[in-house]
């Protein structure tokens, strides 16, 4: 009788414990498509009179792949355009699962619409798998190319507007693409305001201080898994949880984390992490 009451218990148990990780998997699933406008203002005295009020929208980590339709892609864009940015620049990992997914994802994103240009760097998943004879990231880099989106590889872009101008600096991915930071900033000074589009949030660590008013970048997805937002069993940063999401204020620069809009897990699933479109308004800082 007491073995029967325990197995009946463990049973109860066993069954208790499949209800929660269903319905943990389940609410992690629904996540993937609940996307946030995550708006910022950026104030810099460096920034010229003629870019005060430009409104960037930044996106990220789409992971086209199995588990992102094109289909989920061309509702991206739509909701971007509805913004009405004047600017967007992409952050990189625009497949998962094999850079083939490259025509269908740019494919959507050709139809951005910005009138200051729309410019984009590349992100680890991008440049292929080579052991499955991938050749590097020549897909990605094509299929930009014929959506007519501005892909920068160590090299800076200067946007132009009513006489003045700002850097949008653009590097190679940091943990595949070995980024040369001289070459990204070979045109700026320290008196420009510039941009610098980096997949990887660590690149900030390596710049010269003062070089770089803001630093883009995507990559950890917000931690993707976490416990209520707080903490994340793991990041793909060599610096922790300082670059896991968000604002963060350096010694060097700022940079601005987005959590991306994808993900590159099986099951494709985020917790208290959700996708994110980043938003950012420039504003003239003290002394501009």
């Amino acid at each position: 009788m007491f073995g029967k009451v325990r197995r009946r218990r463990w049973l109860q148990a066993l069954i208790a414990v499949f209800v929660v990780v269903v319905a943990v998997l389940a609410y992690g699933y629904a996540e993937t498509y609940h996307i946030e406008i995550k708006e910022y203002a950026f104030a810099d005295p460096d920034l010229p009179a003629a870019f005060e009020g430009v409104r960037i929208v930044f996106i990220t980590d789409i992971h086209r792949g199995p588990f992102f339709s094109q289909g989920r892609v061309r509702a991206l864009v739509e909701r971007v355009n509805a913004l009405a940015p004047d600017l967007v620049l992409l952050g990189g990992d625009y497949v998962f699962m094999g850079t083939d997914y490259a025509s269908s994802c740019f494919e959507e994103l050709a139809r951005l619409e910005a009138p200051l240009g729309r410019i984009a760097v590349l992100g680890n998943h991008d440049y292929g798998d080579y052991k499955k004879g991938e050749d590097g990231p020549a897909l990605i880099v094509r299929a930009a190319s014929d959506a007519g989106i501005t892909l920068l590889r160590d090299e800076g872009l200067w946007i132009e507007r009513h006489g003045e101008r700002i850097c949008i600096a653009g590097a190679n991915d940091y943990s595949v693409g070995k980024p040369s930071i001289s070459e990204a900033l070979a045109d700026t000074t320290e008196d420009d305001f510039v941009i610098l589009l980096s997949h990887n949030p660590d690149l900030a660590e390596k710049l010269p201080v003062g070089a770089v008013d803001l630093v883009l970048a995507g990559h950890t997805h917000g931690g993707q898994v976490t416990f209520f937002g707080l903490w994340a069993p793991w990041v793909p940063s060599e610096y922790g949880h300082k670059y896991r999401t968000g604002l963060v204020e350096t010694d060097i620069t700022t940079v601005i984390v987005s959590n991306g809009v994808g993900t590159s897990t099986i099951p494709p699933v985020r917790l208290m992490a959700r996708p994110q479109i980043v938003v950012i308004t420039l504003e003239g800082g003290p002394g501009a």
